[in-house]
């Protein structure tokens, strides 16, 4: 209920007057949150003394150093305003986007290039995604791209699994790719896709084998009760198996001889069968 409650709260103030009451009382009540409320209305209706006061309580995060950068900025007092962010690019323990975006900006101003493209690789090497990387290289002139390439490529051994994979196919590194495949297990998509699972159909033509053990590992135990979800969750993942036998490797015996084997160990489980029967062609012929 907090967030209804502060918005009845503030919902309750008519002037300004109203809101520095709501902000002392806020101010009293000694919590992290509520101060950070406070200091936002004493920011919102010009005591600036008072903001002040409370802003320089707490200058932990990328966050806090925008706040302060943007007040100096807004204030006119410019000059302030690009230290404090500098500051913040040095010091700050997360939370940067805010930060680097508002930096970035003056560095555009300042037509300081080198230091705009340093702010947008930090941005992008955060938690790079292969969006971060689309983007940083579409930034870059070639020659820049040149100097960058490496350095971003070192901060790739840093991101997800399923961004690294993603990046690796992109650049067309598929033995890459496929390692990092080849290491991960099929995802638990009961509560939705995963985009591993598109990336991984790419490579299905050229590389059959390989992609066929990452599907296996979604199936997992084929002798073990489970409920209907988990079967159903089961029978997607042999489909791509069926897929990958049938429409990839041109191996329909071989499929049909797993298949009838997953079928044998759990012909006592009435579920199983109905879920198998309902996504894979012929199951109830096997």
């Amino acid at each position: 209920m907090d967030d209804a409650i502060y918005d009845v709260a503030y919902a309750a103030c008519y002037d300004n007057e109203d809101l520095r009451d709501l902000a002392e009382r806020f101010e009293a009540i000694g919590r992290e949150w509520p101060i950070d409320h406070a200091r936002r209305i004493y920011r919102d209706i010009g005591d600036h003394e008072k903001y002040l006061e409370l802003r320089l309580l707490k200058m932990k995060y990328g966050g806090d150093y925008h706040d302060l950068a943007t007040f100096y900025w807004g204030t006119g007092n410019r000059d302030k305003a690009i230290d404090i962010g500098k500051k913040g690019i040095k010091k700050a323990e997360g939370r940067m986007d805010e930060l680097r975006s508002f930096m970035a900006e003056r560095a555009i101003e300042a037509d300081d290039r080198p230091g705009y493209l340093e702010l947008q690789f930090a941005q992008a090497t955060d938690r790079l995604t292969l969006g971060d990387y689309k983007s940083f290289k579409n930034i870059c002139k070639k020659g820049e791209w040149l100097l960058y390439e490496p350095r971003l490529l070192k901060e790739l051994e840093k991101a997800w699994g399923s961004e690294r994979l993603k990046i690796h196919m992109f650049r067309k590194e598929y033995d890459e790719a496929l390692a990092i495949l080849t290491k991960s297990r099929y995802p638990d998509t009961l509560y939705g896709e995963s985009d591993i699972l598109e990336t991984a159909a790419k490579p299905e033509k050229p590389y059959p084998e390989e992609i066929l053990k990452f599907y296996m590992t979604g199936l997992g135990n084929l002798n073990y009760s489970l409920n209907r979800k988990a079967y159903a969750q089961k029978a997607k993942v042999m489909k791509k198996v069926r897929h990958i036998y049938v429409d990839v490797m041109n191996s329909p015996d071989i499929r049909q001889k797993f298949a009838r084997n997953v079928k044998n160990l759990n012909l006592k489980r009435p579920a199983f069968q109905e879920e198998f029967a309902k996504l894979i062609p012929g199951w109830k012929n096997l």
